[in-house]
């Protein structure tokens, strides 16, 4: 039988990055799933606003700015110990591959 943690297990001196870092330890890629979402908002957001804006819309372009920002937020998640260094590798690769499309496909 496995035994996941739970919130017992937390004691009183425990701060809010052990309580985030907490669904890693039953699923290892939890936070990395909810990164993978707000890349595909912000990716959404920032394309059909700027096809509402100029009457097209460039998807490489939005995809590239949103790897910034999740770049951005999984280096600050593994400084506070909430993702793991080896999800921060695999965040770091897939989106480094998307900036990198994006800056030798521009004119």
């Amino acid at each position: 039988m496995v035994n996941y943690p739970d919130l017992s297990n937390l004691n009183s001196s425990s701060n809010i990055g052990n309580l985030l870092a907490l669904p890693n330890a039953s699923y290892p890629f939890f936070w990395a799933w909810i990164l993978g979402g707000f890349w595909f908002i912000i990716t959404s957001t920032l394309y059909f606003v700027e096809k509402e804006k100029t009457g097209r819309g460039r998807i490489l372009a939005s995809m590239s700015i949103s790897s910034f920002t999740i770049i951005t937020l999984a280096i600050i998640g593994t400084l506070f110990g909430i993702i793991t260094l080896e999800i921060m590798i695999y965040l770091l690769v897939i989106n480094l591959i998307i900036i990198g499309v994006w800056f030798f496909s521009t004119k």
